[in-house]
Protein backbone atom coordinates (compact mmCIF):
# COMPACT_ATOMS: atom_id res chain seq x y z
CA UNK A 1 0.00 0.00 0.00
CA UNK A 2 2.73 2.19 0.79
CA UNK A 3 0.94 4.98 2.84
CA UNK A 4 2.10 6.60 5.91
CA UNK A 5 -0.38 7.95 8.36
CA UNK A 6 0.28 10.34 11.64
CA UNK A 7 -1.81 9.68 14.62
CA UNK A 8 -1.48 13.02 17.03
CA UNK A 9 -2.39 12.82 20.75
CA UNK A 10 -1.40 14.60 23.34
CA UNK A 11 1.00 11.70 24.96
CA UNK A 12 0.68 7.72 25.31
CA UNK A 13 -0.04 7.55 28.62
CA UNK A 14 -3.05 5.49 30.34
CA UNK A 15 -6.23 6.84 29.10
CA UNK A 16 -9.28 5.43 27.17
CA UNK A 17 -8.07 7.57 24.19
CA UNK A 18 -4.67 6.64 24.18
CA UNK A 19 -5.69 2.83 24.30
CA UNK A 20 -8.02 3.37 21.04
CA UNK A 21 -5.15 4.93 19.19
CA UNK A 22 -2.52 2.45 20.10
CA UNK A 23 -5.19 -0.30 19.04
CA UNK A 24 -5.80 1.94 15.67
CA UNK A 25 -1.82 2.18 15.01
CA UNK A 26 -0.95 -1.60 15.57
CA UNK A 27 -4.10 -2.01 13.04
CA UNK A 28 -2.97 -0.32 10.23
CA UNK A 29 0.74 -1.32 10.22
CA UNK A 30 -0.54 -5.02 10.37
CA UNK A 31 -2.28 -3.69 6.89
CA UNK A 32 1.09 -2.49 5.66
CA UNK A 33 1.07 0.97 6.27
CA UNK A 34 3.63 2.93 7.89
CA UNK A 35 2.37 4.65 11.44
CA UNK A 36 4.15 7.81 12.91
CA UNK A 37 2.47 8.48 16.45
CA UNK A 38 3.45 12.25 17.00
CA UNK A 39 2.99 13.02 20.79
CA UNK A 40 2.11 16.78 21.90
CA UNK A 41 3.13 16.30 25.30
CA UNK A 42 6.24 14.31 26.65
CA UNK A 43 5.78 11.02 28.44
CA UNK A 44 5.92 7.54 28.56
CA UNK A 45 3.81 4.98 26.12
CA UNK A 46 1.73 3.10 28.16
CA UNK A 47 0.19 0.61 25.92
CA UNK A 48 1.83 -2.56 23.90
CA UNK A 49 3.01 -1.14 20.05
CA UNK A 50 4.23 -3.21 17.17
CA UNK A 51 7.88 -2.63 17.10
CA UNK A 52 7.19 -1.14 13.35
CA UNK A 53 4.97 1.80 15.08
CA UNK A 54 7.63 4.88 15.44
CA UNK A 55 6.36 7.24 18.13
CA UNK A 56 7.84 10.70 18.37
CA UNK A 57 7.78 12.92 21.08
CA UNK A 58 9.02 16.09 21.83
CA UNK A 59 12.37 16.98 24.37
CA UNK A 60 11.41 19.66 26.02
CA UNK A 61 8.27 19.73 28.71
CA UNK A 62 5.21 21.31 27.96
CA UNK A 63 4.20 24.54 30.05
CA UNK A 64 1.03 25.54 28.16
CA UNK A 65 -0.31 28.96 27.40
CA UNK A 66 0.54 30.79 24.18
CA UNK A 67 4.24 29.90 24.64
CA UNK A 68 3.63 26.37 24.98
CA UNK A 69 1.14 26.08 22.15
CA UNK A 70 3.60 28.02 19.86
CA UNK A 71 5.93 26.00 20.73
CA UNK A 72 4.06 22.46 20.13
CA UNK A 73 2.71 23.90 16.53
CA UNK A 74 6.47 24.59 15.50
CA UNK A 75 6.94 20.89 16.75
CA UNK A 76 4.40 19.63 14.69
CA UNK A 77 5.03 21.27 11.86
CA UNK A 78 8.54 20.35 11.60
CA UNK A 79 7.45 16.56 12.19
CA UNK A 80 4.52 16.92 9.23
CA UNK A 81 6.89 17.86 6.74
CA UNK A 82 9.47 15.37 7.45
CA UNK A 83 7.11 12.72 7.39
CA UNK A 84 4.88 14.39 4.72
CA UNK A 85 2.14 11.41 5.38
CA UNK A 86 -0.80 10.81 2.63
CA UNK A 87 -3.30 11.77 6.37
CA UNK A 88 -3.16 12.15 9.89
CA UNK A 89 -5.51 12.44 12.54
CA UNK A 90 -5.82 14.56 15.84
CA UNK A 91 -7.37 12.74 18.50
CA UNK A 92 -7.86 15.65 21.60
CA UNK A 93 -10.09 18.61 21.63
CA UNK A 94 -7.89 20.86 23.02
CA UNK A 95 -5.10 20.12 20.25
CA UNK A 96 -6.84 19.59 17.60
CA UNK A 97 -7.16 23.25 16.51
CA UNK A 98 -3.15 23.13 16.16
CA UNK A 99 -3.29 20.12 14.18
CA UNK A 100 -5.54 22.33 11.75
CA UNK A 101 -3.39 24.79 11.70
CA UNK A 102 -0.19 22.64 11.11
CA UNK A 103 -2.05 21.05 8.16
CA UNK A 104 -2.39 24.47 6.79
CA UNK A 105 1.24 26.06 6.84
CA UNK A 106 2.47 22.35 5.62
CA UNK A 107 0.26 21.51 3.31
CA UNK A 108 -1.32 18.08 5.06
CA UNK A 109 -4.84 16.46 5.06
CA UNK A 110 -6.09 16.78 8.66
CA UNK A 111 -8.89 14.47 10.19
CA UNK A 112 -9.88 14.94 13.77
CA UNK A 113 -11.50 13.34 16.36
CA UNK A 114 -13.68 14.71 19.30
CA UNK A 115 -14.07 12.27 22.58
CA UNK A 116 -15.98 13.95 25.15
CA UNK A 117 -19.67 14.28 25.30
CA UNK A 118 -21.46 16.87 23.42
CA UNK A 119 -22.89 18.24 26.42
CA UNK A 120 -19.49 19.38 27.96
CA UNK A 121 -19.35 22.47 28.79
CA UNK A 122 -16.05 25.06 27.17
CA UNK A 123 -15.10 28.08 27.53
CA UNK A 124 -16.23 30.96 25.19
CA UNK A 125 -12.57 31.00 23.59
CA UNK A 126 -12.36 27.59 23.35
CA UNK A 127 -15.82 27.04 21.54
CA UNK A 128 -15.29 30.11 19.25
CA UNK A 129 -11.64 28.60 18.27
CA UNK A 130 -13.97 25.63 17.68
CA UNK A 131 -16.14 27.23 15.74
CA UNK A 132 -13.38 28.96 13.61
CA UNK A 133 -11.01 25.95 12.83
CA UNK A 134 -13.09 22.88 13.12
CA UNK A 135 -14.65 23.41 9.77
CA UNK A 136 -11.10 23.84 7.81
CA UNK A 137 -10.32 19.83 8.49
CA UNK A 138 -10.93 16.99 6.06
CA UNK A 139 -13.53 15.57 8.48
CA UNK A 140 -14.46 15.45 11.84
CA UNK A 141 -14.60 11.45 13.84
CA UNK A 142 -17.10 11.54 16.70
CA UNK A 143 -17.95 8.35 18.77
CA UNK A 144 -21.88 8.23 18.88
CA UNK A 145 -24.70 9.14 16.72
CA UNK A 146 -25.73 12.40 19.06
CA UNK A 147 -21.84 13.56 18.82
CA UNK A 148 -22.73 13.32 15.04
CA UNK A 149 -25.68 15.30 15.34
CA UNK A 150 -24.77 18.01 17.82
CA UNK A 151 -21.59 18.70 15.67
CA UNK A 152 -23.71 19.21 12.49
CA UNK A 153 -26.34 21.34 14.53
CA UNK A 154 -23.17 23.08 15.72
CA UNK A 155 -21.62 23.39 11.84
CA UNK A 156 -18.40 22.03 13.43
CA UNK A 157 -17.71 20.25 10.29
CA UNK A 158 -19.77 19.17 7.00
CA UNK A 159 -17.97 15.92 6.86
CA UNK A 160 -18.96 13.95 9.97
CA UNK A 161 -18.44 10.04 11.40
CA UNK A 162 -19.93 8.87 13.86
CA UNK A 163 -17.56 5.54 14.71
CA UNK A 164 -17.72 3.82 18.06
CA UNK A 165 -14.33 2.77 19.94
CA UNK A 166 -12.94 -0.56 18.81
CA UNK A 167 -13.16 -3.79 21.83
CA UNK A 168 -9.63 -5.40 22.63
CA UNK A 169 -9.11 -8.89 22.64
CA UNK A 170 -10.40 -10.93 25.56
CA UNK A 171 -8.37 -13.90 26.73
CA UNK A 172 -10.75 -17.32 28.03
CA UNK A 173 -9.97 -17.35 31.55
CA UNK A 174 -11.88 -20.26 32.60
CA UNK A 175 -10.35 -20.88 35.69
CA UNK A 176 -11.38 -17.59 37.50
CA UNK A 177 -14.79 -18.50 39.06
CA UNK A 178 -17.41 -16.01 39.39
CA UNK A 179 -17.97 -14.57 42.97
CA UNK A 180 -20.99 -12.12 44.37
CA UNK A 181 -19.19 -8.76 43.57
CA UNK A 182 -20.56 -5.90 41.73
CA UNK A 183 -17.40 -3.93 40.07
CA UNK A 184 -17.28 -0.53 38.73
CA UNK A 185 -13.94 1.13 37.31
CA UNK A 186 -13.36 4.85 36.52
CA UNK A 187 -11.51 7.81 37.56
CA UNK A 188 -12.27 8.78 41.10
CA UNK A 189 -13.50 12.14 40.10
CA UNK A 190 -17.36 13.62 40.99
CA UNK A 191 -18.91 13.21 37.84
CA UNK A 192 -18.36 9.17 37.80
CA UNK A 193 -20.68 9.86 40.99
CA UNK A 194 -19.08 6.73 42.96
CA UNK A 195 -20.19 8.17 46.72
CA UNK A 196 -23.82 7.50 44.70
CA UNK A 197 -23.31 4.21 44.13
CA UNK A 198 -22.24 3.68 46.93
CA UNK A 199 -25.27 4.29 48.34
CA UNK A 200 -27.47 2.56 45.81
CA UNK A 201 -24.90 -0.66 46.39
CA UNK A 202 -25.30 -1.00 50.13
CA UNK A 203 -29.24 -0.46 49.95
CA UNK A 204 -29.67 -2.53 47.42
CA UNK A 205 -27.05 -5.35 49.07
CA UNK A 206 -29.62 -5.50 52.34
CA UNK A 207 -28.78 -8.87 53.32
CA UNK A 208 -24.89 -8.59 53.07
CA UNK A 209 -24.57 -10.83 50.39
CA UNK A 210 -21.88 -8.78 48.04
CA UNK A 211 -19.41 -6.78 47.68
CA UNK A 212 -18.63 -3.50 45.40
CA UNK A 213 -15.41 -3.47 43.83
CA UNK A 214 -14.44 -0.11 42.08
CA UNK A 215 -11.24 0.12 40.49
CA UNK A 216 -9.20 3.53 39.87
CA UNK A 217 -7.77 6.08 41.27
CA UNK A 218 -8.22 10.12 41.57
CA UNK A 219 -8.94 13.46 43.76
CA UNK A 220 -12.40 11.55 45.79
CA UNK A 221 -10.22 8.79 47.20
CA UNK A 222 -9.92 10.29 50.05
CA UNK A 223 -14.14 11.44 50.28
CA UNK A 224 -14.79 8.22 49.30
CA UNK A 225 -12.85 6.68 52.03
CA UNK A 226 -14.43 8.54 54.56
CA UNK A 227 -17.78 7.81 53.37
CA UNK A 228 -17.17 4.33 53.54
CA UNK A 229 -15.77 4.30 56.82
CA UNK A 230 -18.57 6.62 57.96
CA UNK A 231 -21.41 4.27 57.21
CA UNK A 232 -19.11 0.78 57.93
CA UNK A 233 -19.17 -0.62 55.23
CA UNK A 234 -15.48 -1.37 54.71
CA UNK A 235 -15.97 -5.04 54.29
CA UNK A 236 -18.14 -4.85 51.89
CA UNK A 237 -17.01 -2.10 49.64
CA UNK A 238 -13.41 -1.79 48.63
CA UNK A 239 -11.80 1.11 46.56
CA UNK A 240 -8.76 -1.42 44.85
CA UNK A 241 -6.99 1.58 43.02
CA UNK A 242 -5.52 1.46 39.71
CA UNK A 243 -5.28 -1.96 38.20
CA UNK A 244 -3.74 -3.16 35.18
CA UNK A 245 -5.10 -6.39 35.00
CA UNK A 246 -9.16 -5.30 34.42
CA UNK A 247 -10.18 -8.42 32.96
CA UNK A 248 -9.33 -10.35 36.02
CA UNK A 249 -11.91 -8.28 37.75
CA UNK A 250 -14.42 -8.56 35.05
CA UNK A 251 -14.54 -12.34 34.98
CA UNK A 252 -14.51 -12.77 38.38
CA UNK A 253 -17.87 -10.47 39.41
CA UNK A 254 -21.46 -11.22 38.75
CA UNK A 255 -22.66 -7.22 37.87
CA UNK A 256 -21.32 -3.90 36.28
CA UNK A 257 -22.75 -0.76 37.60
CA UNK A 258 -22.28 2.83 36.09
CA UNK A 259 -22.91 5.57 37.56
CA UNK A 260 -21.04 7.89 35.39
CA UNK A 261 -23.21 11.37 33.94
CA UNK A 262 -21.04 12.33 31.86
CA UNK A 263 -19.42 10.55 28.18
CA UNK A 264 -18.26 10.50 25.35
CA UNK A 265 -17.83 6.31 24.73
CA UNK A 266 -17.19 4.74 27.92
CA UNK A 267 -14.65 1.92 27.14
CA UNK A 268 -14.96 0.02 30.35
CA UNK A 269 -18.88 0.21 30.08
CA UNK A 270 -18.56 -1.32 26.58
CA UNK A 271 -15.64 -3.79 27.94
CA UNK A 272 -17.96 -5.12 30.79
CA UNK A 273 -20.83 -5.78 28.33
CA UNK A 274 -18.09 -7.85 25.94
CA UNK A 275 -16.69 -9.70 28.87
CA UNK A 276 -19.61 -10.40 29.52
CA UNK A 277 -21.13 -9.20 32.54
CA UNK A 278 -24.62 -7.78 32.88
CA UNK A 279 -24.87 -4.13 33.40
CA UNK A 280 -26.32 -1.54 34.67
CA UNK A 281 -25.66 2.14 33.78
CA UNK A 282 -27.51 6.32 34.11
CA UNK A 283 -28.66 6.91 30.72
CA UNK A 284 -26.19 9.95 30.86
CA UNK A 285 -26.27 12.42 27.64
CA UNK A 286 -23.80 9.77 25.00
CA UNK A 287 -22.86 6.43 25.49
CA UNK A 288 -24.70 3.88 27.12
CA UNK A 289 -28.08 4.18 25.41
CA UNK A 290 -26.06 3.11 22.10
CA UNK A 291 -24.11 -0.07 24.08
CA UNK A 292 -27.29 -1.07 26.04
CA UNK A 293 -30.10 -2.34 24.91
CA UNK A 294 -32.57 -1.72 27.55
CA UNK A 295 -34.00 -4.84 29.44
CA UNK A 296 -31.63 -6.89 26.69
CA UNK A 297 -28.03 -7.10 27.65
CA UNK A 298 -28.76 -4.71 30.65
CA UNK A 299 -30.64 -1.47 31.82
CA UNK A 300 -30.97 2.03 30.97
CA UNK A 301 -31.36 4.04 34.20
CA UNK A 302 -33.05 7.03 33.78
CA UNK A 303 -30.58 10.02 35.16
CA UNK A 304 -30.40 10.68 38.93
CA UNK A 305 -33.34 7.91 39.10
CA UNK A 306 -31.45 6.12 42.55
CA UNK A 307 -34.35 4.37 43.76
CA UNK A 308 -34.88 2.49 40.37
CA UNK A 309 -31.06 2.04 40.11
CA UNK A 310 -31.56 0.33 43.51
CA UNK A 311 -34.41 -1.72 42.25
CA UNK A 312 -32.63 -2.78 39.10
CA UNK A 313 -29.31 -3.71 41.18
CA UNK A 314 -31.63 -6.17 43.64
CA UNK A 315 -32.91 -8.01 40.97
CA UNK A 316 -29.90 -8.50 39.10
CA UNK A 317 -27.86 -9.38 42.70
CA UNK A 318 -31.37 -11.99 43.10
CA UNK A 319 -31.51 -13.51 39.67
CA UNK A 320 -29.32 -15.42 38.57
CA UNK A 321 -31.18 -16.44 35.41
CA UNK A 322 -31.93 -12.78 34.35
CA UNK A 323 -27.66 -11.88 34.64
CA UNK A 324 -27.43 -15.27 32.31
CA UNK A 325 -30.11 -14.13 30.26
CA UNK A 326 -28.81 -10.45 29.66
CA UNK A 327 -25.13 -11.94 28.74
CA UNK A 328 -26.78 -14.28 25.94
CA UNK A 329 -25.99 -12.37 23.28
CA UNK A 330 -22.54 -11.14 23.93
CA UNK A 331 -20.35 -12.50 20.83
CA UNK A 332 -23.00 -10.39 18.70
CA UNK A 333 -21.88 -7.39 20.82
CA UNK A 334 -17.87 -8.21 20.30
CA UNK A 335 -18.38 -8.33 16.43
CA UNK A 336 -19.95 -5.55 15.79
CA UNK A 337 -17.69 -3.29 17.58
CA UNK A 338 -14.26 -6.11 16.78
CA UNK A 339 -11.22 -4.06 16.37
CA UNK A 340 -10.79 -4.85 12.28
CA UNK A 341 -14.47 -4.06 11.61
CA UNK A 342 -14.05 -0.21 13.38
CA UNK A 343 -9.99 0.00 12.33
CA UNK A 344 -11.22 0.16 8.93
CA UNK A 345 -14.01 2.60 9.32
CA UNK A 346 -11.40 4.77 10.63
CA UNK A 347 -8.87 3.81 8.03
CA UNK A 348 -11.62 4.51 5.36
CA UNK A 349 -12.70 7.82 6.49
CA UNK A 350 -9.36 9.24 6.92
CA UNK A 351 -8.17 7.99 3.93
CA UNK A 352 -11.37 8.73 1.38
Amino acid sequence: MNKRICLITPSMQKGGMERVLSIFANYLVREGIKVYIICLINGETAYELDSRVQVIAPRTKYHGGISGKLQVLLFLCKQLRLISPNSFLSFSEVFNPLSIIAARITGNKCYISNRSSPDRVYSYANRAIAKKFYPLAAGLIVQTDLSKRDAIKKKLNKNVAAIPNPLKDFEKRDEIEKENIVISVGRLVSSKHFDELIDIFVKADNKCEWRLFILGDGPEKENLELKIAEIGVQNRVHLKGVIDDIDQYLYRAKIFAFTSKSEGFPNVLSEAIAAPLPVIAYDCVAGPSEMINDGKNGFLIEQDNQLLFEQKLRLLMQSPLLREELVSDFSNYRQRLSKDKICKAYLNFILD
